[in-house]
């Protein structure tokens, strides 16, 4: 037996499986699309971009966000719609705008100029689409009464239809809502929680000539763009199936509930503890802890409770939006998605708090006041 041919054969067989199984394991950990990142003018943009694009584009209108942070394009892809539509080829992108503050005009003037963009870059797309929230819905609602030219068709989140340019007292001004024409040229999908449908219901009513291009998706839980990521893709699907193929969606109550069983709080001694999930770009805090830890530790809707990070500790309320308490002051709700938001209205929950994603922070039910006798 040549055991010197025999050993070189062993080592090339190691080799090739060695490096078969380091290929197994990038190809696992691949994920299927790049992002691409960078600077349009004065704004920010971010594009994830599919392996194989089926060339069809979705943009991002974004809300409104103080003046003092810094621009952001950024938008979560794992466990969302995001990552769903991406996987079938679909182009996602976002721009910061060129300012935060309220802004319209402005705003819409850098989604057009995204768009360009990615068409000169990597083609114009066959279809293309906006999902605006907030402020972004007033956005998308403006660019689809104009003539139709780049986007067909537009899902509008908890639009924030009386919001105009950087006077913030306008937002509250009922006649502002003349300013639009009321004859959009696309479809445009309304989805609006339960608290936040005078304005959307006083547009749709102001459409019934034009009412083939605007449709009303209603959810009955309260907040503000409190939509979780299968509603938000349920909603997305009914706006293609529209501009597509002429089906348009029925006004309608539409809600997915999610109650999670898989949160990892822990419970000790009364209070309830759990792990930062992630920081939004407001500074607010999203944090592993469920209704149901909610449940287990007392803690009721519209009840006050107290939250804390090392030896920080703030009293908060459990509402439903931000705009729940007065500025400044702090506040929690539940999101579609079950984890609980803790937030300062107006302020930066986070920077407060002292701490990170990762990092652990801890609720407990407030003592009951003593009863005098």
């Amino acid at each position: 037996m040549d055991y010197r041919r025999l050993g070189m054969t062993m080592r090339v067989f190691v080799f090739c499986m060695v490096s078969l199984i380091f290929c197994s394991l990038s190809a696992a950990d691949a994920k299927p699309y790049t992002v691409e990142e960078g600077k349009l003018g004065g704004s920010l943009y971010k594009i994830a971009i599919p392996q194989k694009w089926n060339k069809k584009l979705i943009l991002n209108a974004h809300g409104g966000r103080p003046e003092k942070l810094p621009l952001s394009a950024e938008f979560q892809i794992e466990k969302t719609h995001n990552e769903v539509l991406l996987k079938e080829g679909w182009m996602i992108a976002e721009t910061s705008y060129r300012r935060n503050g309220l802004i319209i005009q402005d705003a819409i003037d850098d989604l057009k100029t995204l768009y360009d963009f990615i068409a000169k870059k990597y083609g114009k797309p066959a279809r293309s689409y906006i999902l605006g929230g907030s402020m972004g819905g007033q956005i998308v609602v403006k660019i689809a009464e104009e003539k139709k030219d780049r986007f067909d068709g537009v899902l509008a989140v908890g639009a924030a239809l009386l919001c105009e340019d950087n006077d913030p007292s306008e937002c509250e001004d009922k006649a502002n809502l003349n300013k639009h024409t009321f004859q959009p040229t696309i479809p445009i999908l309304f989805y609006s929680n339960l608290n936040e449908l005078t304005e959307v219901q006083e547009y749709v009513a102001k459409t019934e000539k034009t009412k083939a291009n605007s449709a009303l998706w209603i959810s009955t839980r309260r907040g503000h763009c409190n939509i979780n990521y299968l509603e938000e893709e349920k909603a997305l699907r009914a706006l293609f199936n529209w501009a597509e193929n002429g089906k348009k969606p029925a006004d309608e109550k539409v809600l997915i509930d999610v109650r999670r069983t898989d949160s990892k709080a822990r419970h000790d001694k009364g209070r309830v503890y759990g792990t930062v999930h992630s920081i939004n770009v407001y500074g607010s805090v999203i944090v592993d802890i469920s209704r149901t830890d909610l449940e287990k530790a007392g803690i009721t809707q519209d009840s006050y409770f107290s939250v804390g990070f090392k030896d920080k500790k703030f009293k908060i309320f459990l509402g439903y939006s931000y705009s729940d308490v007065k500025e400044g002051e702090w506040v929690s709700f539940l999101t579609a998605g079950d984890y609980l938001m803790v937030a300062r209205n107006w302020e930066n929950a986070q920077k407060t708090l002292g701490c990170n994603a990762g990092d652990e922070i801890f609720i407990e039910k407030l003592p009951e006041p003593e009863k005098t006798k």
